[in-house]
C-alpha cells in the first residue's frame, strides 16, 4: 500500500508543497517519488492519481542497465567460449583472430551500424594484398556469426540488424561476393608430376610424413586433409572395409555428424599399412598445414599454377564416376548430404573426362 505525504515548502518569494508517494515492506524502501507544485489541492492530486497507478499496475521495474561490449573483446570471448568455439574451423579462426586488429573491433557491439561494416570493407578493399570480394565476404559472414550469439551466449547487447541494411549494398557495389564454383581439375601429367614431387620431398632424411600415401587417399576416399589426419584405428573396420569420419564438416550440423563410407581396396592397403606409433591411434598422426604446405612447395617447384590441395576431393569424385559408380554411390564417399551440390559442384569438373577409361586401376 502506497503511502502520501505533503509537505508545506516556503521559499523567498512562494509557498509550493512537495508531494511524496512511499511505498514500504518491512522496513525497506521499494519505492519513493516526489513533486513539487503550486497548490496543496495539485499536489494531493499527483499524489492520489501515482498511488491509484500503484495499485492496479504494481511497482515498477528497475531499469537494467545494458550490457555492452566491444566487437573484438566479443570475438576474444567467441574464440575461447567453451561452447561457441568447439566447431571452429581453421579459416575461420584465422579470420576472426586477424578482425581483432581493424577498427572495427574497436566500435561497441550494440552501436554496430551497416555503415560500419561498409566502411571495414572498403578499408579491407583498398589493401596492397587487394582481397578479393569473396574474402571480404568472409570477414562480414564471421563477424555476423558472433554478433548473432553476444546476447544469447553471452549476455552482451548487439545490433543484429545491421548486416541485413549492409548485405545489398555490399553485395550491389562488388565489396563483397560469393565464391565462384571452381571446375579446376588436374590433368593426369599434373597428377604424375605432384606425385613424384611429393615422393621427393618425403624421401628426405628429415621427413616423416607419408606424403605419397596421404595423396592417394584423398583421392581415393574424398575425404579433407582434416578428416585425414583426425580418423583413429577405432575408426576403421578392416571386415566391412569401411571407415567412420567422424564430425564430418557439415554446413547444418557439425558436431556428432559421424559418417561411415566404404573404402575402395586400395585405400584399405594404403591405412593398413601404416605403422601404430600415435599415442592419439590416429592412422596419419601428422599436421594437416605441414601436408598442405609441401602441396603448395612443389606445386611451385614444378611450376603448376592454381592447383589445390582440396581439389583431389573434387578430382577424387570424378575418378569415381569415371569407375562408373552412380551419382548416390559417390555420394555415400564424399559424404554430400545434398545430390544436387555434387551433381552441381563435380559433373561439371571434366565433363568430357566421363567418356574417358578410368585413371586409376
Amino acid at each position: 500500500m502506497a503511502t502520501i505525504s505533503i509537505e508545506k515548502v516556503t521559499g523567498k518569494k512562494a509557498v509550493k508543497y512537495k508531494a511524496r508517494v512511499r511505498v514500504m515492506s518491512r522496513g525497506q524502501k521499494l519505492f519513493e517519488q516526489s513533486k513539487t507544485v503550486a497548490t496543496e489541492k495539485g499536489a494531493k492530486a499527483w499524489a492520489r492519481a501515482l498511488a491509484h497507478q500503484l495499485e492496479t499496475e504494481g511497482l515498477p521495474q528497475p531499469e537494467v542497465e545494458a550490457r555492452t561490449i566491444l566487437i573484438g573483446d566479443l570475438i576474444t570471448l567467441y574464440l575461447t567460449d567453451d561452447v561457441t568455439s568447439v566447431t571452429l574451423g581453421r579459416s575461420k579462426y584465422a579470420v576472426l583472430s586477424r578482425l581483432r586488429a581493424y577498427d572495427i573491433a574497436l566500435i561497441r557491439a550494440d552501436k554496430l551500424t551497416a555503415h560500419d561494416l561498409v566502411n571495414h570493407c572498403r578499408i579491407r578493399q583498398a589493401e596492397p594484398t587487394r582481397p578479393l570480394p569473396q574474402t571480404i565476404y568472409q570477414d562480414i559472414t564471421y563477424i555476423r556469426s558472433v554478433i548473432d550469439v553476444a546476447q544469447p551466449i553471452f549476455g552482451y547487447e548487439a545490433n543484429t540488424r545491421a548486416h541485413d541494411d549492409a548485405i545489398p549494398a555490399l553485395v550491389k557495389y562488388g565489396l563483397i561476393g560469393r565464391s565462384q564454383r571452381r571446375e579446376r581439375r588436374p590433368t593426369p601429367d599434373e597428377l604424375n608430376i605432384m606425385e613424384q614431387g611429393l615422393q621427393r620431398r618425403q624421401s628426405h632424411r628429415a621427413a616423416h610424413i607419408p606424403l605419397v600415401d596421404i595423396f592417394h587417399i584423398s583421392i581415393l576416399t574424398c575425404m579433407r586433409l582434416g578428416e585425414i589426419t583426425r580418423i583413429t584405428w577405432d575408426d576403421l573396420n578392416e571386415n566391412d572395409r569401411t571407415i567412420t569420419i567422424r564430425n564430418r564438416k557439415d554446413p547444418r550440423n557439425r558436431i556428432g555428424n559421424h559418417c561411415t563410407i566404404p573404402l575402395l581396396p586400395d585405400a584399405l592397403e594404403i591405412m593398413l599399412r601404416q605403422p601404430k606409433t600415435d599415442e592419439e591411434n590416429r592412422i596419419f598422426p601428422y599436421n594437416s598445414q605441414s601436408i598442405s604446405a609441401a602441396w603448395q612447395r612443389v606445386c611451385k617447384e614444378e611450376g603448376i599454377q592454381d592447383l589445390h590441395y582440396h581439389d583431389l576431393r573434387a578430382e577424387g569424385a570424378c575418378q569415381l564416376f569415371e569407375r562408373g559408380l552412380n551419382i548416390v554411390e559417390v555420394s555415400k564417399i564424399t559424404g554430400h548430404k545434398d545430390i544436387n551440390v555434387l551433381n552441381n559442384v563435380y559433373l561439371r569438373v571434366g565433363v568430357q573426362s566421363l567418356h574417358q577409361p578410368p585413371i586409376i586401376d
